[in-house]
């Protein structure tokens, strides 16, 4: 299993209604239907997505519990279907490194096909999360057979790749402000959802876990996003924050 102590030690067989509302929908077309929910299963042929679904087994980790945790051996896929984690590097001195955020429809394990053997970084739940967990070997013999799913696998390993490089350049070059309205535009990219005043970030992000994230400290980044409320750039709605304006974010960067 890729999963870690905690996601094994509170892992449950799915009962009805455990993947939200899906009706009246049996396990086997609740599997189908996270299978479905991203892009690489999307990309998937009819046939691939069955076998995805029948070759998984549906996995609930708490909020704060872990997912994957590092150094567990690579053994599968996970495919989120609720809920959202945290991925974090600890060091060798003892610190920790925020890298980056997953969510309903991403995956996990994806850097074992490329031939990594046990997890890098952890995956801790920040809400409650629920993932269908795919042999890395099922895996393997779908993309052998289906070219299109074999390429949106390729894809999201490449972004994922990129999306290293452009954050390390950002730490490097760019200063607090400029990195936390950077953030702040991803954030909407990947979890807002439209609002009468502009974009809702439906992700609840703590300050501790933006300035994690951008490397900067939680009281910096409080400061940041207060100036931006004033200018009429972001509000901050019970502890979510709305983009007022997405053109001035971008000019700041």
């Amino acid at each position: 299993m890729m999963m870690g102590k905690d996601a094994m030690a509170r892992s449950v067989r799915v009962q009805p209604g455990a993947l939200g509302n899906d009706g009246g929908l049996d396990l086997d077309s609740r599997k189908r239907r996270v299978v479905r929910r991203g892009a690489i299963g999307n990309a998937a042929s009819p046939a691939t997505q069955a076998a995805l679904a029948d070759g998984g087994t549906i996995q609930r980790v708490a909020k704060g519990r872990h997912l994957v945790t590092q150094g567990d051996a690579a053994t599968a896929l996970a495919m989120l279907s609720l809920g959202r984690v945290r991925l974090v590097r600890g060091m060798s001195d003892g610190r920790s490194l925020s890298l980056g955020y997953r969510g309903a429809g991403d995956v996990l394990g994806e850097a074992a096909l490329g031939g990594v053997t046990a997890h890098r970084e952890s995956a801790i739940a920040t809400e409650d999360v629920e993932a269908l967990i795919v042999p890395l070997a099922t895996v393997r013999n779908l993309m052998a057979s289906d070219a299109n799913f074999a390429a949106a696998i390729v894809t999201t390993l490449v972004e994922r790749h990129t999306d290293t490089e452009e954050r390390l350049a950002s730490m490097l070059f760019r200063n607090v402000e400029a990195r936390l309205c950077e953030f702040l535009l991803k954030a909407a990219t990947r979890w807002g959802i439209p609002d009468p005043r502009g974009v809702l970030i439906s992700a609840p992000f703590t300050h501790q876990e933006m300035a994690s994230m951008i490397g900067s400290t939680r009281e910096t980044v409080t400061l940041t996003l207060g100036d931006l409320r004033r200018k009429g750039v972001i509000e901050i709605d019970r502890r979510r924050i709305v983009v007022l304006d997405r053109d001035a974010l971008k000019s700041r960067i």
